[in-house]
């Protein structure tokens, strides 16, 4: 069963180097782009029935992220790729735990939209500093304590800050800082990321 884990495991850390070599000659209406990002995730709840010897994330550990993602960027509005993080998992309440390690392995898309309509007609502006963006991700947590293996999933929503002085349809133009709040699930608990983030 370990060695089956160990395969998984390998699997998806390969997976942000193909979509990264997937991208590395991207057309016209796609650039590649890289995605960095911190964030704190506070542990709500368990789901689902405990399993034998009980939940891997028993003493509900918080968890400090650290995430790197490589892909494209899309028409200038839209990111798909692949990425890996690292998580530091601990507790904060008064019945203190061990700190455990932990990595993730996932897709990752999300969507800037900037279009704006005047009189019903749909345009472009070419200078815009400020984007809402929505996005997910789906992949697989690993627990390097015992290697523990779940899936993982996430939904996030936040804002884009265009510090190149908001320039669109101009090189660069997508370069900008974020901050997201989502809902993550991983080793059947859910955690409410809050991550600030750099692209370019």
């Amino acid at each position: 069963m370990k060695s089956v884990k160990i395969l998984i495991a390998t699997a998806l850390l390969l997976l942000p180097a193909c979509v990264a070599a997937q991208f590395s000659q991207p057309g016209s209406e796609t650039g590649f782009m890289l995605k960095v990002e911190a964030g704190y995730m506070p542990f709500i709840g368990h789901v689902g029935e405990a399993p034998e010897g009980g939940y891997a994330i028993s003493q509900f550990h918080n968890a400090a992220n650290l995430n790197v993602m490589a892909g494209a960027n899309i028409s200038q509005d839209w990111f798909l790729g692949g990425g890996a993080g690292f998580l530091y998992y601990h507790n904060t309440g008064q019945q203190l735990a061990e700190p455990m390690m932990g990595v993730n392995v996932f897709a990752d898309f999300d969507f800037r939209p900037i279009w704006k309509g005047v009189m019903g007609v749909d345009y472009q502006p070419v200078t815009i500093k400020w984007a809402p963006e929505v996005g997910g991700r789906l992949g697989g947590s690993i627990l390097l304590d015992g290697m523990n293996f779940s899936p993982m999933a996430e939904v996030y929503t936040g804002i884009n800050w265009y510090y190149a002085h908001g320039l669109r349809n101009m090189a660069h133009n997508w370069h900008s800082f974020y901050l997201t709040i989502g809902v993550a699930y991983m080793q059947q608990a859910v955690f409410l990321p809050v991550r600030l983030g750099w692209r370019w």
